[in-house]
């Protein structure tokens, strides 16, 4: 995933969130909607119930690792990822299973 690709200000997420379009099952929640740039952008949101600061940026690593497997970046497209605290490390196989599932209903 490229930097232009990530979304970065605390408004645009603001924005997304308060859009209420989102799909939803037991380790992920993502907000979408349409923007005007021509290309995806993506933000993750991993919280502090997740585990220590190592543990968060290896999940956000492995999320991703599924992002660039799945996504074509030629679409706009805004998507917040956010990670239940569910969320096993140690499973990636069954994780990018279920994340696959819920991203190709957008």
């Amino acid at each position: 995933m490229k930097k232009e690709n990530t979304i970065k200000k605390y408004l645009e997420y603001k924005e997304i969130l308060n859009l209420r379009k989102f799909k939803r099952n037991a380790l992920f929640i993502i907000y979408f909607r349409k923007n005007d740039y021509g290309y995806t952008r993506i933000g993750l949101l991993v919280s502090k119930k997740n585990g220590n600061a190592v543990t968060r940026n290896k999940i956000k690593r492995q999320i991703r690792s599924m992002i660039d497997e799945l996504t074509d970046y030629t679409k706009n497209i805004d998507l917040i990822i956010l990670i239940s605290k569910n969320y096993d490390i140690s499973k990636y196989n069954e994780n990018f299973e279920i994340f696959k599932n819920i991203f190709r209903d957008i």
